[in-house]
C-alpha cells in the first residue's frame, strides 16, 4: 500500500485542528515531540487505498528555532522524511500565510493551501482570487470550510497526487546574498535539503543548519564581506520574504468596499472590550461557568458513586487475605477516581474548550491582564496564568513567553494559587460536594486572597518592567460540538490512561500498609502538619499523594476515610483540607517542569515555599474561623 506523510502547519487559531477533524475525524493521537514538551497531533487515515498520515504541528508565524513551538516545526519539516504540507491560512491575513510558505517551498517541499475563514473575508469584504494565486505560486489554493466540509475532497484528491508536484516558485534575494547563498553551497556536504535552502538558513544564523557546513570560519568571512551592505543579513533576507509575501497577497486580493453598520461582533467587542464593564461581564461569565461546572459535577458525580456503590457490593469483596485486601482497595481507589475526579475533569475541558472555539477566552485574557497589572506583572503574564487553568506544566513552560528568567520565574510563582482542572476537582468534587457550593466558593475565594498577599509580600523582591500585551483576538464563531468533544478527549485523555491506574496502585499501597498496621509509623512523623490543619492524622495520605498527582487527592481521601466523608470531617475541616490542598506546586510533573525551566535548586525553594504557605495560610485561617 503507498504511503503519504503531510504535515499541517499554520498560525495560531487558523483553524488546522478543526481541519484534521473535517479531514479523518476526531480519531487523533497527541504526543509530546521527543525531548520537548510541545503537543503533536498525529493520525492515520487510507483514502483510496492510500494510507495517509497526519501531522498537526503547534501553531507558529515563522519557521525559526526562537521558540519551542518552532523548533518542533522546523524538525518535523526539513529533518522527518515528508512527503507534503498543507498550509492552512486564514482568508482574512493571508499574507502571513505565505511568509511560511515560501520557507517551506525554499526546502523544495510540495504544499498545497488549505484557505479557511473565506466566508469571514466576505463578510469583510475581502475576496481571494485562488486562481490567480495558484497561477503565481505554482501550487493548488483550495478554499475549505471544515465545519460544512466545504473542499475537503478537493484538498484531499490534491493530497493523493502531492508527490507528483514540484516546487516551481522561488525567492529570489539581492545580488549580494545571492553571492553568498552561491558560496555557501559550493561548500556544503551532499544531502536530501536542498543545498541553496540549507545556505538561507545558515545566513538566518539557524545554528540547527551548521552541521552541514563542517568549517564556520567560512561563514566569518562570508558574512564579513557581506556587512557593509547587509549589517544584519537574517533581518534583510526576512524582509524581502515579507515584500514578496505581501505583493503575492496584495495581487490575489480584491477588496470590495461595502457600505455597513457595525455588525454584532464589533458591538460585542465594544462591551466585552469595555476598560470598565469587561473586567466585570468577564468575572461574571467566569462566575456563571464554574457555577455550571459545580451543578453539572455534583449531579455527574452523584450518579457515578451510586453506580460505582453499586459495583462494589455486587463483587462483594470481603475476605481478609492480603489479595482481597489489594484487590478491594484498588477497586475503591479506581472508583472514587471515576466519581469524584473524572466528571469535573471533562467538564472543565468542555466548557474550556466551548470558550476557546468561541473566540471568548481570549477576550478574558485581555481584561484579566488589566486586573494583574496592578500587582507589576508584565502583559504577558496572564498568558501562562490563563493556560494554568488547564495544567500547570505547560503553563510553567508558557513563561518563556516573558523576555527574562527574573520575570518568567515571578510568574511561574503565581502558578501556585491558578487552579488547574485537577485541583478544581478537588475544589468541586470533595468541598463542594461534601460541604456544600458555599465552601467551595470559598475555597476560590481564598485562593484570590492568598495570591494577593503573595503578590504584596514579593513585590519587594521583583521588580519586573511591565510589557504590553500582544494578542490576536479571533473572530467570535459558533463552536462545533465534535471539535470541543474531540480536545476535550485529547486533553483528559493522560487522566484516564496515568491518573486511574496510579488511583489504583495508591489504594493498595495504602490497603497494605493498613493490613500491616505500619500506616501509624508513616502518618505520626507528619501529625504536627494534620494538627496545625486540625484534620486526623491520616489525611497526610492523601495530602502526600496529592503531590504526586493532584487527581490521587480526592480518591485518596475516599481510600482513608470512607465514601461518607461530611460524617467524618465537618465543614470547616473539608474546607481547610481544600485550601491545604490547592495551594502550592501542584504535583510531581510540575515540579519537573520547574526543574527543567529554572534548575533544581530554584524548583526545590519555590515548591518548598508555596506548599509551607499554603499549609501555613490553611492553618492561620483554620484559627480565624475558631476565632470568629
Amino acid at each position: 500500500m503507498d504511503k503519504i506523510k503531510i504535515v499541517l502547519v499554520g498560525q495560531p487559531n487558523v483553524g488546522k485542528s478543526s481541519l484534521l477533524n473535517a479531514l479523518v475525524g476526531p480519531k487523533v493521537v497527541i504526543s509530546n515531540y521527543p525531548g520537548t514538551t510541545v503537543e503533536v497531533t498525529k493520525v492515520q487515515k487510507t483514502f483510496d487505498g492510500i494510507e495517509m498520515s497526519f501531522l498537526d504541528t503547534p501553531g507558529i508565524y515563522s519557521i525559526s528555532d526562537r521558540s519551542e513551538e518552532e523548533k518542533v516545526t522546523e524538525k518535523i519539516l526539513f529533518e522527518e522524511e515528508i512527503d507534503g504540507v498543507i498550509v492552512v491560512s486564514d482568508a482574512t491575513a493571508l499574507e502571513r500565510s505565505l511568509y511560511v510558505l515560501l520557507q517551506i517551498m525554499e526546502a523544495d517541499i510540495p504544499a498545497v493551501i488549505a484557505l479557511n475563514f473565506v466566508e469571514d473575508a466576505r463578510s469583510k469584504g475581502i475576496k481571494i482570487d485562488c486562481k490567480r494565486l495558484e497561477k503565481a505560486l505554482g501550487i493548488s489554493v483550495i478554499p475549505i470550510n471544515p465545519i460544512t466540509k466545504k473542499g475537503i475532497d478537493d484538498l484531499l484528491n490534491s493530497l493523493l497526487r502531492i508527490k507528483d508536484k514540484k516546487v516551481k516558485f522561488r525567492v529570489e534575494y539581492d545580488d549580494h546574498i545571492e553571492e553568498a547563498i552561491s558560496q555557501i553551497s559550493s561548500k556544503l556536504k551532499e544531502t536530501r535539503l536542498p543545498k541553496r535552502f540549507i545556505s538561507v538558513r545558515i545566513l538566518e544564523g539557524d545554528e540547527d543548519f551548521y552541521k552541514y557546513l563542517g568549517d564556520e570560519k567560512i561563514l566569518d568571512s562570508i558574512k564579513k564581506n557581506l556587512s557593509e551592505k547587509h549589517p544584519k543579513i537574517d533581518r534583510d533576507i526576512a524582509v524581502t520574504r515579507y515584500g514578496i509575501a505581501s505583493l503575492l497577497a496584495e495581487e490575489a486580493t480584491q477588496i470590495v468596499h461595502t457600505v455597513r453598520g457595525e455588525d454584532i461582533q464589533e458591538k460585542v467587542d465594544r462591551l466585552l472590550l469595555h476598560r470598565s464593564w469587561g473586567p466585570v461581564i468577564t468575572m461574571l461569565i467566569l462566575v456563571i461557568t464554574f457555577g455550571v461546572l459545580l451543578y453539572l459535577g455534583n449531579l455527574l458525580q452523584s450518579i457515578l458513586m451510586d453506580l460505582t456503590s453499586n459495583f462494589l457490593s455486587f463483587l462483594h469483596i470481603t475476605g481478609n487475605s492480603m489479595p482481597d485486601i489489594v484487590l478491594a482497595r484498588s477497586l475503591t481507589g479506581l472508583a472514587a477516581g471515576i466519581s469524584i475526579a473524572l466528571p469535573y475533569v471533562f467538564l472543565f475541558y468542555l466548557l474550556l474548550g466551548l470558550l476557546e472555539d468561541m473566540g471568548i477566552l481570549s477576550r478574558f485574557i485581555v481584561n484579566a491582564e488589566r486586573f494583574f497589572g496592578k500587582f507589576g506583572m508584565p502583559g504577558k503574564a496572564f498568558i501562562p496564568l490563563a493556560l494554568g487553568l488547564g495544567c500547570t506544566v505547560p503553563a510553567t513552560k508558557a513563561t518563556r513567553v516573558l523576555s527574562s528568567k527574573r520575570e518568567q520565574f515571578y510568574v511561574a510563582s503565581f502558578l501556585s494559587f491558578v487552579p488547574c482542572s485537577s485541583r478544581t476537582a478537588i475544589i468541586m468534587g470533595v468541598v463542594g460536594f461534601y460541604g456544600g457550593i458555599r465552601l467551595a466558593f470559598y475555597v476560590f475565594l481564598t485562593l484570590l486572597m492568598a495570591a494577593l498577599i503573595w503578590a504584596f509580600a514579593i513585590k519587594k523582591l521583583y521588580h519586573v518592567s511591565r510589557e504590553p500585551l500582544l494578542l490576536e483576538l479571533p473572530p467570535y464563531r459558533k463552536p462545533l460540538a465534535g471539535n470541543i468533544l474531540a480536545k476535550g478527549w485529547f486533553r483528559m485523555k493522560d487522566f484516564i490512561y496515568v491518573v486511574i491506574p496510579l488511583l489504583m496502585v495508591g489504594g493498595a499501597v495504602y490497603g497494605i500498609l493498613d493490613a500491616y498496621n505500619i500506616t501509624h509509623m508513616v502518618v505520626q512523623p507528619l501529625s504536627v502538619i494534620t494538627s496545625w490543619l486540625g484534620l486526623p492524622d491520616v489525611t497526610i495520605i492523601p495530602l502526600t499523594f496529592g503531590f504526586l498527582q493532584k487527581d490521587l487527592t480526592g480518591a485518596m481521601l475516599v481510600s482513608v476515610l470512607g465514601s461518607n466523608i461530611s460524617s467524618v470531617l465537618t465543614p470547616v475541616q473539608i474546607y481547610t483540607f481544600g485550601v491545604a490542598s490547592a495551594i502550592g506546586i501542584p504535583c510531581i510533573n510540575a515540579f519537573a517542569m520547574l526543574i527543567r525551566e529554572f534548575g533544581f535548586r530554584r524548583a526545590v525553594s519555590l515548591t518548598t515555599v508555596s506548599i509551607g504557605y499554603g499549609i501555613l495560610f490553611a492553618g492561620l485561617l483554620l484559627r480565624i474561623i475558631f476565632i470568629f
